[in-house]
């Protein structure tokens, strides 16, 4: 790597570091209007301008995410046009869909029927497929690999499966819903919220102090 290059590579870290810096400390401290109480009637401007930088990272941020979006979906709509010439089926329904889809919106001024009748529909139906793989998931894990992780795995997914049945009204059902499934359930959520949480710290410092490769070039 050059001089040039590794000026480069530094500065850039150094703005990504300045901004984050700004960003997690617009967000500590602006949302907390209570700590300037010793400031007076001003406590509330002084934390309106201490979050200002937070919101507007986080706006700009959600806006070049939002033309991230729209780029990926031209850029999509540009593959399948060019595979029109081939005759490709599915590269039709999906470009005439999407057209169908922004007129319906536009002629009836954002009018939600057509996401209730379509995708949850879909989003059903996917969800059912999902439980059929976990059945046969869990069958195959039986025949091929029959262990006590096997058998954990299967006593897991059957205790969920009871917990969504029609007849969670009865005693018994709720009774077992509420010592055995909401705890597993909530603790299993409450993990991945854990893990998400501690994965985006380390990215953040990653960041900040300059070691993700995106920002060393």
């Amino acid at each position: 790597m050059s001089r040039g290059q590794r000026l480069g590579a530094a500065l850039t870290s150094f703005i990504a570091f300045i901004i984050g810096l700004l960003t997690l400390f617009s967000l500590l401290l602006g949302n907390n209007p209570e700590l300037y109480a010793s400031f007076g009637d001003g406590a509330g401007t002084f934390a309106t301008l201490v979050g200002l930088p937070g919101a507007i990272f986080i706006r700009l941020v959600t806006l070049t995410v939002a033309v991230t979006i729209i780029i990926g979906i031209f850029n999509l709509l540009r593959v399948h046009i060019g595979r029109l010439g081939r005759g490709a089926l599915y590269s039709l329904i999906l470009i005439l869909s999407f057209a169908g889809t922004i007129a319906w919106y536009v002629v009836n001024n954002g009018d939600t029927t057509l996401l209730e009748t379509v995708q949850l529909p879909i989003e059903s139906s996917l969800a059912g497929l999902l439980f059929l793989s976990l059945v046969y998931g869990g069958a195959r894990v039986m025949q091929v690999r029959p262990n006590r992780w096997s058998i954990l795995f299967v006593a897991s997914m059957i205790t969920v499966l009871l917990g969504t049945l029609p007849l969670a009204n009865t005693t018994f059902l709720q009774q077992f819903k509420e010592i055995v499934i909401d705890p597993f359930v909530s603790g299993g959520a409450r993990g991945i919220l854990l893990g998400i949480a501690l994965a985006t710290v380390v990215t953040g410092i990653r960041v900040l102090v300059g070691q993700d490769r995106s920002y060393r070039g």
